[in-house]
């Protein structure tokens, strides 16, 4: 049935040709490389180094915890923006985009500038000296850095959420907590899912943060990093990255079980949406006080980051001073690469994902499952192992990639994959098949169904998934850590030497010069869209 299927769709054929070659060259060749390159005794000092287990049990812990309050903040952001009706929603969604249009480990610094010896609440306003290092420090700082990740993929799925079912349960007699039990939450259950997946790949990966903030809290991926960079041992760093292939590669197959083949159908073309049911007023509100603290919080984190930018030596002379923009201006060639290497490759990820996407949900040809797991795969990679696997796999001829433009590009699009991909699965598992079976009993072909009907609908989704994509590539550190040069070199690395020299005035202004550019960027793109009568949701 699949085969007959394919001679009369050769279109469809040559698609998924292209998408297993090209996915597969990039995806599956470097990850063998990485493990290829150790041998078994290598292996086997995962268990007899203390070091190397303690670190492995660490990334285990910090994962899995930080894991849930970033899914739990995300879902109270996306509930709170999506169904209540509050105030300052517009300011619950700019939170949502700041940490994702800086350096993950920028919260840590701020975290430092705030708390440390010479933070301006610790020492100046409290008066005391808190020790913020170690695993609770980083786990705060992760929730933070990472929750709007999830927030992403939760919110794009919540607000296409029709509100008829959840009537029906309440006119049926359901309470509030059964209706969102027995309805709205498994509804929500394929952006939960994702975006706590894209949010735990996020943390396991991590380096930037624990490197600043840890303290003596090891986990692998600063291991394998400083295996690579400090030591130059190359198999232990090749040992330490393919050790956290095991817990990604777990997450990946639990958000596949929890997914499953349930239906989360709710925009079939014969339905309207009612406003949204009113909740008790306790709720309403205490996930309102929630939302507002964490608003604070943030606004307090990204505040001291620009005083810093501005004061002349942090926690002694607070005099103004522009300085620290000295450094900035020299490095104008960083901040074009940081740039054009994200454009690139979010739009490179989006145009492969869109159809993927498609034919994954929308036709069976009999290797859906196998088309999934390698539009996903590239999420359940940590981004140091990617970076190090393009490392090992394009450094010599026929495929001399080592040090140009290309392989940035590259690395930052098949780890963008995933992102862009569910962001375009979501949306596709909400369509139903009515609209599709319509345009076809009217003549259509399967390729004008796709672009007449199936490509408006999922135009929210597919632009939310390369602004995402873009936002996370001009902020990425761990893919690219491995595999930059002189010539190469982007804002990220600039930003990790001078907080590793301890110049952190130069690091606050590098940082705020990379978000305005950032923020610049995403408002030429919603205005561009929305000149075509399009919109993003991000």
């Amino acid at each position: 049935m699949e085969m007959k299927r394919l001679r009369r769709e050769p279109l469809l054929a040559i698609a998924i040709v292209a998408i297993i070659a090209i996915t597969g060259f990039f995806v599956l060749w470097p990850i063998l490389k990485v493990v290829s390159y150790s041998h078994m005794e290598d292996y086997l000092k995962l268990f007899t180094n203390s070091r190397w287990s303690r670190a492995a049990l660490n990334s285990l812990f910090i994962t899995a915890i930080s894991t849930f309050s970033c899914t739990l903040v995300a879902f109270a952001f996306s509930y709170t923006i999506t169904r209540l009706n509050v105030p300052f929603k517009g300011l619950f969604k700019f939170i949502t985009i700041l940490p994702i249009v800086s350096p993950p480990f920028i919260v840590a610094l701020s975290y430092i500038l705030l708390f440390g010896r010479q933070g301006m609440i610790s020492k100046h306003v409290l008066h005391m000296n808190f020790d913020i290092y170690g695993w609770q420090g980083l786990w705060m700082v992760q929730t933070i850095t990472f929750f709007p990740y999830a927030f992403a993929v939760i919110h794009g799925v919540m607000k296409s959420i029709s509100s008829n079912l959840e009537y029906a349960a309440y006119n049926l007699g359901g309470t509030h907590w059964q209706v969102f039990k027995k309805v709205f939450f498994p509804l929500c259950r394929p952006g939960v899912a994702g975006g706590a997946l894209i949010a735990a790949m996020n943390v396991l990966a991590d380096f930037g943060n624990p490197i600043i903030i840890a303290g003596n809290f090891n986990v692998l991926p600063t291991e394998a990093y400083m295996q690579m960079t400090g030591l130059f041992d190359l198999r232990s760093a090749t040992v330490l990255s393919t050790a956290l292939l095991v817990p990604a590669l777990g997450l990946f197959l639990w958000n596949r079980f929890w997914v499953g083949k349930r239906s989360y159908v709710t925009v079939t073309g014969k339905e309207t949406s009612l406003e949204h049911y009113p909740l008790p007023r306790a709720v309403k509100w205490g996930l309102f006080s929630f939302c507002m603290f964490v608003t604070l919080f943030i606004l307090a984190v990204y505040g001291v980051l620009f005083y810093g930018a501005f004061t002349t030596t942090w926690g002694y002379d607070w005099s103004f001073t522009l300085k620290n923009m000295h450094y900035v201006t020299d490095k104008g060639r960083e901040i074009y690469n940081s740039l054009k290497f994200a454009i690139f490759s979010s739009v490179a990820a989006g145009l492969l994902s869109l159809p993927l996407a498609y034919i994954v949900q929308k036709k069976r040809v009999g290797i859906n499952r196998m088309l999934d797991f390698l539009a996903i795969l590239p999420g359940a990679i940590p981004g140091v192992f990617l970076g190090l696997g393009f490392a090992l796999a394009f450094n010599k001829e026929p495929f001399l990639l080592t040090g140009t433009s290309l392989i940035m590009v590259l690395a930052l699009m098949f780890w963008n994959l995933p992102t862009c991909y569910s962001a375009s699965l979501a949306g596709l598992q909400q369509i139903g098949g009515a609209l599709e079976e319509a345009s076809q009993n009217l003549g259509a072909g399967s390729v004008t169904t796709f672009r007449k009907i199936v490509l408006p609908l999922l135009s929210g989704p597919f632009m939310t998934g390369i602004v995402t994509s873009f936002l996370r590539s001009i902020t990425c550190l761990s893919v690219i850590i491995f595999i930059y040069s002189a010539k190469t070199s982007v804002g990220t690395i600039s930003i990790l030497s001078l907080v590793q020299d301890g110049a952190w005035g130069s690091a606050s202004a590098f940082t705020v010069v990379l978000i305005s550019i950032a923020f610049a960027a995403l408002i030429v793109m919603k205005l561009l869209l929305r000149k075509d009568g399009k919109s993003i949701e991000l």
